[in-house]
């Protein structure tokens, strides 16, 4: 069973879990569409579920906030754009482009503590009977579907649905924790809607 004990395995947890965000959260810089770095964030749910697949740069900077996203990535094709001051633990939501052209396209969403799953259920049980394979649905149904939210969801290939990759972040009862590291919690990763990969923390 993965669990965290002490400071650095709390630590290792959260590069960890940066890591998995893969280029969308790696070498931030400056950018276009009048991205600041200097403001604290100011990322919601209200922002989050507003900015839709196919939004241009300039329409994802309008509702989120010049003050709210860092461009990110090495090509620079990514909103990096927190719910608070950057260098402390706060929600956040990752947004990818086509391109870092102006008129490059939303193709990919990735968020943390943005979206609360609305009753969590997860245990360790539930998440042991979820096998790669399983439909999107299928795991659902087997860890709880209040226990649920979208972590991250993926269209390489903008406008064609083929190849989408989508990330679940599912909690036990008390694992939802937008102020910190998430405590009992599980990812299962989807591409065209089939389970491909699962790992999970502390859940019992």
């Amino acid at each position: 069973m993965l669990k965290t004990e002490g400071r650095a395995k709390t630590a290792a947890r959260k590069l960890g879990r940066a890591a998995a965000m893969g280029a969308a959260t790696a070498g931030l810089v400056l950018g276009s569409a009048g991205m600041s770095s200097a403001a604290p964030g100011d990322m919601t749910r209200a922002k989050y579920d507003q900015i839709q697949f196919g939004m241009t740069r300039q329409q994802v900077v309008d509702i989120a906030g010049t003050g709210t996203c860092e461009t990110s990535g090495s090509s620079g094709t990514s909103f990096h754009c927190r719910s608070g001051p950057s260098g402390d633990y706060f929600s956040y939501a990752n947004f990818g482009f086509t391109s870092a052209a102006a008129d490059g396209k939303l193709n990919s969403k990735s968020q943390e503590g943005i979206v609360p799953p609305v009753a969590p259920t997860l245990t360790l049980s539930k998440f042991n009977q979820v096998t790669v394979g399983m439909t999107k649905a299928q795991v659902l149904a087997t860890a709880g579907q209040g226990s649920c939210t979208t972590w991250s969801e993926r269209y390489p290939a903008y406008p064609s649905t083929a190849g989408v990759t989508i990330s679940l972040m599912c909690f036990d009862v008390d694992g939802f924790n937008p102020g910190g590291l998430p405590r009992g919690s599980a990812h299962f990763w989807f591409t065209d809607g089939v389970l491909d990969g699962k790992r999970q923390w502390s859940l019992q």
